[in-house]
């Protein structure tokens, strides 16, 4: 009982990191004058190229014949779910841009290169010309093996690339998911945690509506949320996997724009008070880190977390949730000389951990009681999404120094526990 109980406390764990960038080399082109004669022959490489790009536009286009054309008979069934999977996640860019083709042993038509997988979903993720590799669409590195049956080219093999990017393996990429669709939220779930997706829904376009609220404050509304339910197979593979005992919900930055939630649904089964905060506060990471410059933020975790647990527990303030124990605890152990709490470490107390959550979510209580909702979402996203220092950012929001809306909060936030 004491794990289950610790374990709704720790409600979202952001994760902000980006896989490893890896520049490709030009695809190789012949390029033809007038009147130079006949065209070479297509090679090896070629024409495997020209199936992927078939393969490719079909997968948008919706037409799983014509995506299926480009994949060998044993991926089928693979390749037949992440069509539907990227279908049902409204697919609107999915490109291939090679390195350069080697040739496979013991088959002299067959060929081998290492490629990025360039995609978009629905609207949001990209919403145009990019000016850096973050602003850019999100991708995935493979190594693919196309081979030659029946006179077309097809995929044979299809391995991840040799980076190291913590996100892999993307839920679609490898085994079935299912799918329900509200007018809000889209569910994703595999076929062994089917059975969440009607109970979870109703919670989810609740909690859809609530983030919509704040989205319109900080200018960053959504299209549409997506939402994966995860038993614990995925939650230990999905996105690289969280290793956390305490964890109960992810938000994870695929690009600039496009930002996926992924509940552990073990944790939140019985607790529906726990599942409508989890939904709230992940969804709140989205609408508050929609459009970031920067993937890590991790000196200002406390607002980023903060924020996201004044979404979550609303219309409950932060001096009534259950972290309420874990804070009292932490100003009884040693005085809070700001508002802003120090962030334990990877071998601290889960209770301490529980404390960070609540005194950060009291910060912004502080702030949201003495300048209004739209002040303090415009520090928000100063501070989260343009990257401002503090000082700066409570200047242009608040028309003060920082040090003077810390000294205050310090005050107010002890006034709410002791």
């Amino acid at each position: 009982m004491r794990r289950a109980f610790t374990a709704t406390l720790v409600v979202g764990v952001l994760l902000l990191t980006v896989g490893l960038v890896i520049s490709r080399p030009e695809r190789p082109r012949v390029a033809i004058a007038a009147g130079a004669g006949p065209s070479k022959p297509a090679t090896p490489f070629d024409q495997a190229l020209a199936a992927l790009e078939k393969h490719a536009e079909a997968l948008v286009a919706g037409d799983e014949q014509g995506w299926l054309a480009a994949v060998d008979t044993p991926l089928k069934t693979r390749y037949r779910n992440m069509f539907r999977s990227l279908r049902a996640l409204e697919v609107t860019r999915f490109d291939y841009e090679t390195g350069v083709g080697q040739p496979v042993k013991g088959n002299p038509t067959a060929v081998s290169f290492r490629t990025e997988v360039k995609y978009c979903l629905g609207t949001d993720m990209c919403p145009g010309k990019p000016g850096s590799e973050w602003q850019g669409p999100p991708h995935i590195e493979q190594r693919l093996i196309m081979r030659q049956v029946a006179g077309r080219y097809v995929i044979s093999t299809a391995a991840p690339g040799p980076s190291e990017d913590p996100r892999r393996p993307a839920p679609w990429e490898n085994g079935e998911l299912v799918a329900l669709r509200g007018s809000r939220v889209t569910l994703f779930a595999a076929p062994s945690q089917r059975d969440y997706l009607e109970r979870v829904l109703p919670l989810a376009e609740a909690a859809a509506r609530v983030d919509d609220r704040y989205a319109a404050l900080i200018g960053t509304q959504q299209s549409r949320y997506r939402i994966y339910l995860a038993g614990e197979a995925q939650w230990r593979s999905w996105y690289g996997g969280e290793e956390s005992d305490w964890a109960i919900g992810l938000a994870i930055p695929l690009n600039m724009y496009g930002i996926d939630v992924m509940l552990r649904m073990k944790e939140l089964d019985d607790n529906p008070v726990m599942l409508r905060v989890a939904l709230q506060h992940e969804l709140g990471h989205v609408v508050t880190l929609s459009g970031a410059y920067r993937a890590d933020a991790a000196e200002d975790t406390w607002l980023s977390e903060g924020i996201a647990e004044y979404i979550g527990w609303w219309p409950v303030g932060g001096g009534k949730t259950l972290r309420r124990g874990s804070v009292r605890w932490a100003l009884e152990k040693k005085s809070q000389k700001s508002m802003v709490p120090a962030q334990p470490g990877p071998e601290a107390a889960a209770r301490a951990g529980d404390a960070f959550y609540g005194l950060s979510h009291l910060a912004v209580d502080c702030m949201a009681e003495k300048y209004g909702d739209q002040k303090l979402f415009t520090f928000v996203r100063l501070v989260l999404t343009q990257d401002n220092e503090l000082d700066q950012a409570a200047r242009d929001a608040y028309g003060v120094p920082f040090a003077t809306v810390d000294r205050a909060c310090v005050k107010w936030v002890r006034q709410q526990v002791l």
